[in-house]
């Protein structure tokens, strides 16, 4: 049985080195770990676990790591923006980036429109799932 996959972010980088990494992917994960970024993790073939952000895929041991609770979006996602009261500028485009947002201990998305990042950060409230075709009509 396929186990569903976790979320999580690595706030600093384990200790043990560059051992819990598949050697192939130390260099990527030195570029990308310690962050806020929320990786989507996957059960794959021992020893390690499958982390994705995005394209981005690092293979890693078990180590330690914050799970955080998924809000039902990932990277790359068509959402819109919802103005919620005007407190938000209605936009639609892509999830671009996920971060986790220690004080609100949630996570933020931020949102590429036109091929360009939108500055705000958005809470799952913010944010509405849409299907690219229901942008062309």
């Amino acid at each position: 049985m396929k186990k569903e996959p976790q979320y999580g972010y690595y706030p600093w980088w384990p200790e043990n080195g560059n051992d819990w990494l598949d050697p192939e992917d130390v260099e990527i994960a030195r570029k990308c770990i310690p962050s806020m970024r929320i990786f989507r993790r996957e059960e794959s073939l021992p020893p390690y676990i499958t982390l994705y952000y995005g394209e981005l895929r690092i293979r890693a041991m078990r180590t330690l790591w914050k799970e955080v609770e998924w809000e039902g979006y990932n990277l790359g996602d068509w959402v819109e923006v919802l103005s919620r009261g005007q407190l938000n500028t209605p936009r639609t485009g892509t999830i671009c980036e996920m971060l986790w947002d220690e004080r609100s201990r949630a996570i933020r998305y931020q949102v590429l429109e036109n091929d360009k990042p939108i500055a705000n950060l958005y809470a799952a409230e913010d944010l509405r799932p849409v299907e690219p075709t229901d942008l062309t009509g």
